[in-house]
């Protein structure tokens, strides 16, 4: 097996920064590519042209909520059209169905493919998946403000829908013939709505034109280096029933975009595939992620929530839980969005992910341990579905097993509690 922490260095520290349309972007597909091909499998590469950034496009929503709460003075029928079709652009854009991102200027993007097919009859295909783009930093990403963005982000909805609201009620107040008078304190008592949002369009704008594109370690150098690492092993020994792709997708901070290109382009494969997203486990340790999105969020694909929750279940040294993420477009919430059976696995620490939008996501706050730990669960992941496509039923997994002995062995060698989260964390840090 590879060392996941080797491939954080080489993308975070060798490569460095990853931005979209940049050659730092170029670089890190170069790398899997060589990467997978070192590994002997089948290799595809998959370009596609796609927008840089989905957040100029909210921004610019909260701007046309704006101007829909000032058109209110002029024309109530224009302000309830514009109010109504900001409101939908806003759920559109954020459950990844991008529509003025549409508008953005484009440039060409890569996904990577590798390919281990099993050593018997292939019964089942999973998808093992990490973006390799980092973003930019933004005041967003600090610790504190990170874990409030599903709060500012529902927020901001709520003053797109009250300027709805606003909107109509203004149009049913001509008609009833009510004062002006009331209609214009009724519009300014709602004002704090557009105020809320030309902050908001403020603070993404400043991240996007002053951010610098962060290294991204742990966001997500260490997702890709987990796949890398178990595509490793399975280059080894292949699954007996499963087929796995390994894919890096490319715009992951654009909306998933890498995601919606392979959907598209393998529609039929991927109709009953599971896929399984890799994302921020390099600090922290791996948690099954059940619900994704900023807002209300989607639960993630029930039977495979089933099967990672058997897998954790049966490896708990490993210490794998439940989380949820409430700050990104993941490739499984893509997924997810579209009918696919798709999950995360992923280091969420109070609904966030460290290294989010964050200019410190560096290699030296990565910890050892946590890799392991989440190449260790992801191989025990995909065997308990090797297992099932096999025999219809869940069999006891052979890398439980594996882990189950060398665990044995440990404890007895070592006087301290290996399954104490801060020993893990002490031992899993880099000098």
């Amino acid at each position: 097996m590879d060392l996941p922490s080797k491939h954080v260095l080489d993308l975070s520290k060798r490569i460095g920064a990853r931005g979209a349309g940049t050659d730092g972007e170029s670089a890190a597909a170069s790398y899997v590519l060589r990467a997978f091909s070192e590994f002997d499998i089948e290799v595809d590469v998959e370009t596609f042209s796609t927008w840089k950034s989905d957040l100029p496009a909210l921004a610019i929503i909260c701007i046309l909520a704006i101007v829909a709460y000032l058109v209110f003075r002029v024309d109530y029928t224009l302000s309830v059209v514009l109010a109504a079709i900001v409101w939908l652009l806003f759920q559109m854009e954020t459950y990844s169905w991008g529509i003025i991102s549409k508008l953005m200027p484009h440039s060409s993007a890569t996904n990577v493919l590798g390919k281990v097919r099993p050593s018997e009859d292939p019964r089942q295909l999973v998808v093992l998946a990490a973006n390799y783009d980092t973003a930019k930093g933004s005041p967003l990403g600090r610790p504190g403000i990170a874990r409030a963005y599903r709060v500012l982000y529902i927020v901001a909805f709520t003053c797109v829908t009250l300027i709805g609201i606003l909107s109509i009620f203004g149009l049913v107040a001509s008609l009833l013939k009510l004062s002006r008078q009331a209609i214009s304190i009724t519009w300014a008592a709602f004002a704090p709505a557009p105020a809320f949002l030309f902050v908001a369009a403020f603070l993404i704008l400043m991240g996007e034109f002053r951010g610098m594109y962060t290294a991204g370690a742990n966001d997500n150098g260490s997702g890709v280096a987990v796949m890398l690492s178990a595509m490793s092993s399975l280059a080894e020994k292949p699954l007996e029933h499963t087929t796995v792709w390994g894919v890096a997708t490319a715009r992951g901070f654009a909306g998933g975009r890498g995601m919606v290109a392979l959907l598209g382009r393998h529609r039929s494969s991927l109709k009953h595939a599971f896929i399984v997203n890799i994302d921020h486990v390099g600090r922290g340790g791996a948690n099954v992620i059940t619900r994704e999105g900023p807002m209300l969020g989607f639960r993630a694909s029930r039977k495979l929530r089933k099967i990672a929750l058997m897998a954790a279940d049966r490896s708990r040294s490993l210490q794998v839980k439940k989380g949820k993420c409430r700050v990104k477009k993941s490739d499984a919430m893509v997924a997810t969005v579209r009918g696919y059976k798709a999950i995360t696995i992923g280091g969420t620490r109070g609904g966030t992910y460290d290294g989010w939008h964050n200019e410190g996501d560096a290699y030296d706050r990565i910890q050892r341990a946590s890799l392991d730990r989440a190449v260790k669960f992801v191989e025990i992941l995909l065997d308990e579905i090797d297992s099932i496509a096999g025999e219809g039923k869940r069999a006891t997994s052979r890398k439980v097993h594996e882990v189950e002995d060398s665990e044995r062995e440990d404890l007895a060698k070592e006087s301290p509690n290996l399954d104490d989260p801060k020993h893990s964390e002490r031992e899993g840090r880099f000098s």
